[in-house]
């Protein structure tokens, strides 16, 4: 993919596609290019015997459990330790995998249909020696593979990128404090400028009034991506490309042991939750019967976010087990109008159908609609188990033209049931309010 030719505005993969395989591998890039990624961020720092090897801190503590700072050792012994994908990314279900070079990437890729946007990385207080030489590894690297053409080099300081420019290579200038003169960078010849996905929009303006290509990171919502879009942005920076493009089908109900395709958690509480044996497992941050904290949820997806269906079906079983009370209440959304994230105590954020099943056995149905919540149904059954071996309950969610319920596929068959037509398709989520519980999917039609 020639950078001329790609399409804009863009979303460009950040780290390979870094929610759904180790970030900076080779696993991630193709994940990202099956999500039909145009271009791919990776991060690459010179390591001593002038390798580029692909990792995104200044050491391996995060990513590999080694306290190594990567520019004192070299490839090969980078390569001594894997990238811990489980234990240190949280990615459940992913081996560990192996840590590559730049060359190794272009030796497997450097025939795809995708562009590379490299991202040259440096040790904490570098000297201009250690910034230029970064800077010309990266260049050789792509003339060496005849990319020229295809590769953009960035970086939060401008010697690697001016390095590019002057091999006539597209180049990037990265910041958060966002103090740079736009007009100035583009009469440097940079010709896009990275930027936190909290720029004010007039920021992101006058990086496009000045002729550069606004590039926000690192955005994960498509609320978020609308707005950015909206201020000007001419790509999106995203963990998850395949989600955000919006080409990831339906709902992705947790199955590939990961955290993948819009399993986003609220920004009020960012509790991601933990996945085990197939199982979303969420937990307040606090267990506890106040407010706000001890509400979290998390996004799934959606059921259909362009035409809804007339008329679908989801299968989930719950377990709680946490509970400070028999009313606190284990949650599922459906038919979110936005993945801005519902929360429980700001109905304003979100309107949609909220479920909860309580620990006392109660089935309550609520519309959160115009700033408010109303419930809609309730029906009463056999109190849930509450323990720490999961008991699971079934539920099954169906949406009709005309109505809405959530039934209980146990003995007890209670139902709660609404005509109400307001809310169809749209996003799929879950909660906890003052519980711990497990939630795993049965089927969706």
């Amino acid at each position: 993919m020639l950078i001329e030719r790609l399409t804009w505005p863009l979303t460009i993969a950040h780290r390979g596609a870094r929610s759904t395989a180790p970030e900076n591998s080779l696993e991630a890039i193709a994940t990202a290019i099956d999500a039909g990624s145009e271009l791919i961020e990776i991060d690459v720092h010179l390591a001593a015997d002038g390798s580029l090897v692909l990792c995104h801190d200044t050491t391996l503590s995060r990513t590999h459990g080694v306290g190594q700072p990567v520019a004192t050792l070299t490839a090969t012994a980078v390569k001594r330790w894997p990238i811990r994908s489980s234990a240190r990314l949280g990615l459940t279900g992913w081996p560990d995998v192996e840590t590559v070079t730049l060359n190794e990437v272009f030796a497997r890729f450097a025939g795809a249909p995708v562009a590379w946007l490299i991202e040259a990385k440096y040790p904490a207080n570098p000297t201009d020696a250690q910034l230029d030489a970064v800077g010309d590894a990266i260049v050789d690297h792509v003339f060496r593979w005849d990319l020229t053409k295809r590769a953009i080099v960035q970086s939060f300081n401008r010697r690697p990128g001016l390095r590019a420019i002057a091999a006539r290579i597209p180049a990037g200038y990265i910041e958060t404090a966002g103090g740079s003169d736009p007009v100035l960078l583009r009469e440097q010849g940079f010709d896009f400028y990275g930027m936190r996905k909290d720029a004010p929009p007039a920021r992101i303006q006058a990086a496009a009034d000045a002729d550069l290509l606004p590039l926000i990171y690192t955005i994960n919502r498509r609320s978020e991506r609308d707005a950015a879009l909206e201020a000007g942005a001419a790509a999106i920076v995203t963990d998850d490309p395949l989600y955000l493009s919006d080409r990831a089908p339906g709902p992705d109900l947790y199955q590939l042991g990961t955290w993948p395709h819009g399993h986003l958690p609220s920004p009020v509480n960012p509790v991601t939750g933990v996945l085990a044996g197939g199982a979303l497992e969420l937990a307040p941050t606090r267990m506890e019967t106040g407010v706000p904290e001890n509400y979290t949820a998390a996004v799934l997806g959606s059921a259909s976010h362009g035409t809804p269906p007339g008329s679908w079906t989801w299968d989930v079983r719950v377990a709680l087990l946490e509970a400070t009370s028999a009313t606190r209440s284990a949650q599922i959304q459906i038919c979110m109008d936005s993945d801005v994230g519902y929360h429980d105590d700001d109905h304003s954020r979100v309107d949609c159908y909220n479920i909860l099943m309580r620990p006392n056995g109660a089935l309550d149905l609520y519309a959160a609609a115009d700033g408010s919540a109303t419930r809609l149904a309730t029906a009463s059954g056999p109190p849930v188990p509450v323990g720490t071996s999961p008991v699971y309950v079934p539920l099954r969610i169906e949406v009709s033209p005309t109505h809405v319920s959530a039934r209980r596929l146990d003995a007890s068959g209670v139902v709660a049931s609404a005509a109400d037509a307001r809310f169809r398709g749209g996003y799929v989520g879950v909660g906890v309010r003052s519980v711990r519980a497990r939630f795993i999917p049965g089927g969706r039609a």
